[in-house]
């Protein structure tokens, strides 16, 4: 499988971007694919037939190579990503998936819950093994949203003094609280990125350290709390750390939307652009 570098439209030609683009026309291949519960913290595993295009897309925004894939037993289309500058072990990989549905189970809890503006949901991810390729690789699949999203960093401190991004971070500083005390504070989820209009690829601290190489621990958590309290204390009637976090997570979403920290509000139907500005 050969790849074109994405957004290099001067070195791909029209047959490579079709090539990208089509997957019908692909060999099927025989694969198990592999799909985690946070909720039951269990693996369900089924055999499946896939369709992989036969050009990948080279994304050095995200490390890796994308390519399109149409699943058998799955409706919407897919896209596998293999990093570019390191093998990953199946391990590796599993673990990041399994990040992914917890991100997401907490996210799904905090949509029902959060006030009426719009909050990107996580990109639903599994683990394809391809069962005929040389050496039975592991791969991550998500499905294909766009070919080449715009890309955005998120996490509770604001990328610029802009309103629309200090909104766009004090709605992800509230997920966080949320989620925080969802999990009985175990789990911190402390970045996402944007991905198009969802989110993917969260960074999490944990109290075990157990949330892969970025987790910091609860060094990571701590440094959240002094950080959230610095930038959002004030703006809540000059809240210290202690009392921030006495909060319950209702309390601590209504103080910030009473104040105005959210911006308008908008609704769940919006484009996810009113969330972050580009």
């Amino acid at each position: 499988m050969s790849s074109v570098t994405s957004g290099d439209t001067g070195s791909s030609t029209a047959e490579q971007e079709q090539q990208v683009l089509d997957v019908d026309s692909a060999p099927e291949e025989i694969a198990e694919a592999m799909e985690f519960d946070a909720g039951s913290n269990k693996w369900t595993t089924v055999r499946t037939k896939l369709k992989v295009a036969l050009r990948a897309l080279s994304d050095k925004r995200e490390d890796c190579v994308t390519v399109r894939v149409r699943d058998r037993n799955i409706d919407k289309l897919q896209v596998l990503k293999v990093r570019l500058t390191a093998a990953e072990d199946q391990a590796k990989v599993l673990d990041e998936v399994m990040r992914q549905s917890l991100a997401a189970k907490l996210s799904a809890s905090f949509a029902k819950f959060a006030p009426p503006f719009m909050f990107p949901s996580f990109l639903s991810m599994r683990v394809y093994v391809l069962l005929q390729r040389s050496g039975v690789p592991t791969v991550r699949g998500e499905e294909l949203t766009e070919l080449r999203p715009t890309r955005v960093r998120i996490s509770a401190s604001p990328r610029s003094e802009r309103d629309a991004d200090v909104w766009a971070s004090n709605k992800f500083a509230a997920f966080q609280y949320f989620s925080y005390f969802l999990s009985r504070k175990a789990y911190l989820i402390h970045s996402v990125c944007l991905s198009g209009r969802h989110f993917t690829l969260p960074v999490i601290h944990s109290w075990d350290h157990s949330m892969g190489p970025e987790d910091g621990g609860q060094d990571g958590i701590s440094e959240w709390k002094d950080q959230l309290c610095a930038r959002l204390g004030k703006a809540m009637g000059g809240l210290a750390r202690k009392d921030m976090f006495s909060l319950d997570p209702s309390q601590f979403v209504n103080m910030l939307q009473e104040r105005g920290l959210f911006g308008p509000m908008t609704t769940a139907g919006d484009d996810a652009g009113s969330y972050v500005a580009p």
